[in-house]
């Protein structure tokens, strides 16, 4: 029952944001505009992985299990990263979360790394590894950019 409340609560909380996200881009958030663009956002934002999922092979669905594990653990170290931040400007001790951040994060990416060489290499054409692998390695990517950005304003914040 768990893992089923928190299946659902998953599902629930990306549609949702899918959905603000497709609307705030659009510009589709109020009025009959509003209803169709919260209508088309939402099966667009499920859409999309069922469809990868429905086309995917047997046992597909556990490779974007893993991807989706390490996507959270990512979250856990740009959320760590946001606390130093504050309490650093709080001016407070914030080495406390600092260091289980730089944990997180190094250990998540050395797993994003192993997926992507092991995705990539398993890929034959235009296939579920292959999809897999391109979307570990935008992890990668988005990981080091926002966590460098975060490092970089972290290092500004002045004591006084």
């Amino acid at each position: 029952m768990a893992f089923s409340t928190f299946v659902f609560d998953t599902l629930d909380v990306s549609c949702r944001l899918g959905r603000y996200l497709f609307q705030e881009v659009t510009g589709l958030k109020s009025g009959v505009k509003g209803w169709f663009g919260a209508a088309f956002g939402t099966t667009l934002t499920a859409g999309i992985p069922l469809v990868i999922l429905f086309l995917a092979p047997e046992g597909g669905w556990i490779r974007f299990w893993t991807l989706f594990g390490a996507s959270n653990q990512l979250l856990a170290a740009l959320t760590l990263l946001t606390i130093s931040a504050w309490l650093k400007d709080s001016q407070k001790p914030y080495w406390f979360t600092i260091l289980p951040m730089f944990f997180i994060l190094c250990i998540t990416l050395w797993a994003l790394s192993s997926l992507t060489f092991d995705n990539l290499a398993k890929s034959h054409g235009l296939d579920i590894n292959l999809l897999n692998g391109i979307l570990s390695l935008a992890l990668i990517g988005l990981a080091l950019y926002i966590n460098g950005i975060g490092l970089w304003r972290l290092r500004l914040i002045k004591k006084t």
